[in-house]
């Protein structure tokens, strides 16, 4: 059974700009739903706009969101992950964001052909 809620979290880095001691947030990005599949950007720059590159299980989507005021953002896809499938999720913000979530190992039972349960 796929566990709701799922939140993976990656951080590849930003250019944005800023000044020694002054605390600028790295971009985040959460999974909070894969059914259908939603992706939460935090930590970006404000009012930027953002392109999204999802793969599930060898099909691609894409999206375009703005970051908020405080930079952050949401963005659905009608994509279902399964119990057993992959994803990679990635994201380019306008003013030099980047983050993205690495891939997963499967789980030890979607890795053998042979890990069917038995009914009795």
């Amino acid at each position: 059974m796929l566990v709701v809620g799922l939140c993976v979290i990656a951080v590849a880095g930003s250019t944005a700009s800023g000044t020694a001691g002054t605390a600028q947030a790295r971009p985040l990005l959460g999974i909070p739903d894969t059914s259908p599949f939603e992706i939460r950007g935090t930590g970006f720059v404000p009012r930027e706009q953002v392109q999204v590159l999802l793969a599930v299980n060898g099909r691609a989507y894409s999206g375009t969101a703005v970051a908020s005021s405080t930079g952050t953002f949401r963005l659905a896809f009608p994509a279902r992950l399964g119990a057993c499938g992959r994803f990679t999720v990635s994201a380019f913000g306008s003013k030099g964001s980047r983050a993205r979530v690495l891939p997963r190992r499967p789980l030890p039972d979607c890795v053998s052909p042979t890990s069917t349960g038995s009914r009795t």
